[in-house]
């Protein structure tokens, strides 16, 4: 039985901006059995001029930005919402075929507290507006997409496959129905591989060169006692919690506030670093701990994997993806220790390093905790 396996993806939007510009930008994902579309837009737009709290102009640069959008009450998002659903549906209308697809709305953005909106060049806050559907059993043909928008501003497409870019195009409204590209099963394999690849690539990038706190923290690890055995304890137990929290948080079973989460890795730096100053050696107190932070620094992984692509079906490979290439990159960082250490471990000033390192970790981790929590 051939299945049409795809991913089309993405679109970091710009504004639908009615009569003030020319362009959209939005996200379609096509998996074996479900698809989602995805468009990032300006939130005034939805809101009538005769709604609640209603602005006597609400295009102003600036003026609705992250603030003006925390001001809106529940009943103002009702109204914000059901806008949101009936403009989309006037110019957005995906197809299989001859056949129109069922659709469901949400929108990611107002799931999870305290919301935190994208803004575009002119500091106006952008609403994710996300559509759902089911497809066939076995989805014969090619996926369309009709791209109706009463402005005529055009719509800016990227299509990946399962992660992978395959083309970008620009759907001129009015256009007619627009075929995406269809791929039979004989290439479903080395897809797969790539996708694969992708998720430990982008594991691996989070830790380097993109995680300083992580770093950090494995630093802090590696300067308690720099020899392997009390080394692979704590890294051991870290790699458990985190893997833990990291699947919890991505298959929706648990969730935390992202500003808790973020404050408490900055602060499990600057202790991990203080109580290097004082311990000179590995008590199972301290694996404890470690396995303790290691379920925080999981719930900070876990929300990087949610601002990438996650598919709608399994999110097996992605997990086991991008945590193969978080433990690469941590061994990495620690292999790189090693080596630059080998020779100094066993010299007399060696001790008074490993305190000033510390305490320059524990430095930096305590000035991010404050800057996390209060600015």
């Amino acid at each position: 039985m051939k299945i049409f396996l795809f991913f089309l993806a993405s679109v970091l939007s710009s504004p639908l901006w009615g009569h003030y510009g020319n362009f959209v930008r939005g996200e379609i994902l096509v998996g074996e059995k479900k698809w989602e579309a995805t468009f990032w837009m300006e939130g005034w737009m939805f809101y009538p001029e005769a709604g609640p709290l209603a602005k006597d102009d609400p295009t102003i640069a600036g003026s609705s930005g992250q603030g003006w959008m925390d001001s809106l009450d529940d009943e103002a998002w009702k109204v914000m919402k059901k806008m949101a659903e009936a403009d989309v549906r006037n110019f957005f209308e995906p197809r299989l075929e001859d056949k129109v697809l069922e659709v469901a709305f949400s929108f990611p953005d107002l799931r999870r507290e305290p919301w935190k909106f994208e803004l575009n060049a002119n500091y106006n806050a952008l609403l994710r507006i996300r559509m759902e559907g089911e497809l066939p059993e076995v989805p014969m043909g090619s996926f369309s997409v009709i791209w109706e928008e009463p402005d005529e501003a055009d719509l800016i497409l990227k299509v990946r496959r399962l992660g992978v870019m395959l083309e970008a195009r620009t759907i001129e409204s009015g256009s007619g129905a627009q075929e995406l590209l269809v791929f039979s099963a004989g290439g479903e394999s080395e897809v797969v591989e790539a996708s694969l690849w992708s998720w430990v690539k982008s594991g691996f990038e989070h830790i380097l060169p993109k995680g300083l706190d992580h770093i950090l923290f494995i630093l802090g690890l590696f300067l308690l006692v720099p020899k392997m055995k009390p080394l692979l304890s704590q890294t051991v137990a870290f790699t458990i919690a985190h893997s833990i929290t990291l699947a919890l948080v991505v298959l929706g079973t648990i969730a935390v506030p992202g500003l808790f989460v973020e404050a408490a890795i900055a602060l499990s730096i600057g202790y991990v670093g203080l109580e290097n100053l004082w311990v000179k050696e590995l008590k199972p107190r301290r694996v404890v701990f470690v396995f303790v932070l290691g379920l925080l620094h999981g719930m900070g992984f876990a929300s990087v994997m949610q601002e990438l692509e996650l598919p709608t079906g399994s999110l097996l490979k992605p997990l086991i993806g991008f945590n193969v290439g978080v433990e690469l990159g941590q061994v990495a960082i620690l292999g790189g220790a090693f080596l630059l250490t080998f020779w100094a471990v066993k010299k007399a000033g060696f001790e008074v390093f490993r305190k000033f390192a510390s305490l320059g970790i524990a430095g930096v981790g305590i000035w991010w905790t404050v800057e996390r929590v209060w600015f």
